[in-house]
This record gives C-alpha cells, structure tokens and sequence, in this order.
C-alpha cells in the first residue's frame, strides 16, 4: 500500500493513523478533517472550555506536529466517495485517491429543524461551537437546556456556576436513568437542583416562541412558559454518513437511526466512531463505541487483524451511530 487516506481528524483519525504508523506503515498517509484544527480533545469543551479553565491549545492532542509524517487536508469536508475506485471528492472540488481508506467521521450533533437559523441556539460538539457559546455564559441571563444528558448536563452545570438562570428541559421522568439507573439518575437531578439548575421531567415541548431572530421562549404541555435568552440543544447525535450515499458501500438506517455498513473487499475500513467488527466471516450487531478509550484502542487492536471476538480474521464492518464525542 503506497497511499492511506483517513477521513476524520479527530481522535479516532488520529489513532488509527498512529496505529497505522506503528504497525509499519511508511507510505504517503493523508488526514482529512472538515474542521480547521489538528485533533482537539472534546470532552472538555462543555464545561472546562466554557468556563475559561483551559485555553483552546491545551485541548489539543499531538505533543509532536511531525510524529506521524502525514499531509495533513484540513477545512476540506468530503463530499462524497467512489469506493471502487478509492476515491475521495472534497467540497472544494479537490479528490484524494488512496490504496486503502479509512472512515472515521464521526457524528455530528442533532438538531432541531425548527430552530434553524435563530442566533441565540446552539449545539456543542466542537471547539467553533463552543466558542460561540462561551460569551453567552453572562450572570442573570436565563438559558434553557433541551435535553439532559451528558453534554445538556455539563452545559447546565457551567451556565449556573457563571450565576446564569438555568432550566433544564427533558422528556424523561429521570435523567439518566439508562446509563445509571433510576436511582443514581434521582441523586444526579438532586445535584444539578442544588446547584440552582431546575430541572423539568417528563416535558413535551408544543411551542417555541421568537422576535428578531432569536428564541425568546418555550411553551411546554400544560402551559408552562419557559422564558429564554440562550438555548441549548443537546438532544443526541447523529452519524456523519450521509456523504457516504451512492459511494458503493452498503449502508443501512444512514440517516441518523443506526444501521449498518459494509467495506467489503473495496479496501474501505469504518473506524470506530462509526465500526462494528466480524469475526471469521460473520455479521455482528452494531455496538454503539461511545468511551474515549475505544478510538484510542481500537485501531491498534484491528491492525494486529483482531476483531472483538480475537479472531485474527477480525475486521471492522458496519456502520453506526456515535453518540459520545
């Protein structure tokens, strides 16, 4: 293999090209990422970044510029793939042809349509995001957070502690009774209320209410208005595998539900972030790979030909939604 292409430049892309150096490789290796930085550290950005604890260079993830000797295609969104012929087309019009690809895109934070184009919303997955948001932290500002999960919470928690009036919004009777259980879920909604965070169970939004080009309010079910001068969607995200449609690989549910695709022999692999593996030849349900450690593991564990079972003959498979960072 002369050319390795990996499209991502986020810690997946990055320890898979790590991986990929490691294991021998001393082609040409082509990192492409639709974002202008190097790889960035993203769990931070939603409360550490927000709150000026940490600068934007400390989040970054190389400690050497040069280690992995890659050119590196950043600002540059893919547009689209041909993989019979291993060919990458950017937006831009540029095209990367490579030996082997690597797919390591991501997701990308879910929005809702109705909201689009109001200056006082926002969604937080990447450091341009979080920029915007952090001079919205003003003491006595009122923010409303939809959703509470793990960014929605951490958002929240920042927005409080800047002395902001903060309403968390979310349709379920507990938070995060899926990943901690209901009564964990109970402790972690007593802290947030402590911390002057209320928090709203069980909502149905009927309404949104706005003036000059930004949300003013929420109307929920039953009447409650919820007043707003900052509002925060942190409902989930979606793959970034839409580019992907017609590029010859097999995707299924791509639109954001879950699926799965398929590289076959095309010389396509898709990284965690978005992978699921076979062993010796066998389909295995898509498993969300939401921790930090598994972008960082998981490439080296299929450069040495294992798979999650340990078969030798292990390779990444499908395609699916990642909700982590």
């Amino acid at each position: 293999m002369q050319t390795l292409a990996l499209i991502g430049a986020s810690l997946a892309g990055l320890s898979a090209a790590r991986a990929a150096r490691s294991q021998g490789f001393t082609g040409r290796l082509v990192i492409i990422g639709d974002e202008p930085h190097r790889p960035y550290d993203r769990p931070p950005l939603s409360k550490d970044f927000l709150l000026g604890a940490i600068r934007a260079e400390d989040l970054f993830l190389e400690t050497d510029a040069d280690e992995l000797a890659a050119e590196w295609v950043l600002g540059a969104e893919a547009a689209s793939l041909d993989a019979s012929s291993r060919t990458v087309f950017l937006k831009d019009g540029r095209t990367i042809q490579a030996d082997g690809i690597v797919i390591a895109t991501g997701a990308r934070a879910r929005r809702l349509p109705t909201l689009a184009g109001l200056s006082n919303v926002f969604t937080l997955r990447t450091l341009a995001y979080a920029q915007s948001l952090a001079p919205e932290l003003v003491p006595g500002s009122r923010m409303a957070v939809i959703g509470a999960g793990f960014i929605g919470a951490e958002v929240a928690a920042a927005a409080a502690s800047r002395g902001m009036e903060v309403t968390m919004i979310d349709t379920k009777p507990v938070p995060f009774a899926a990943q901690l259980g209901t009564e964990m879920g109970g402790v972690v909604a007593g802290l947030h209320a402590a911390n002057g965070v209320e928090l709203i169970s069980s909502a149905v939004i009927e309404d949104f209410y706005s003036g000059e080009g930004n949300v003013t309010g929420i109307r929920l079910a039953g009447g409650r208005y919820v007043a707003a001068d900052v509002v925060v969607v942190g409902i989930g995200a979606e793959p970034n595998i839409g580019w992907l449609e017609g590029s010859g690989l097999e995707l299924r549910g791509g639109g954001g539900g879950g699926g799965g695709g398929r590289g076959r022999r095309t010389g396509v692999h898709l990284w965690p972030g978005l992978v699921a593996w076979s062993a010796a030849g066998r389909r295995v349900l898509p498993r969300r790979e939401v921790s930090w450690r598994s972008r960082v593991s998981a490439p080296a564990a299929y450069r040495r030909g294992r798979g999650r079972s340990g078969s030798r003959r292990g390779r990444p498979d499908a395609v699916f939604p990642l909700p982590g960072r």
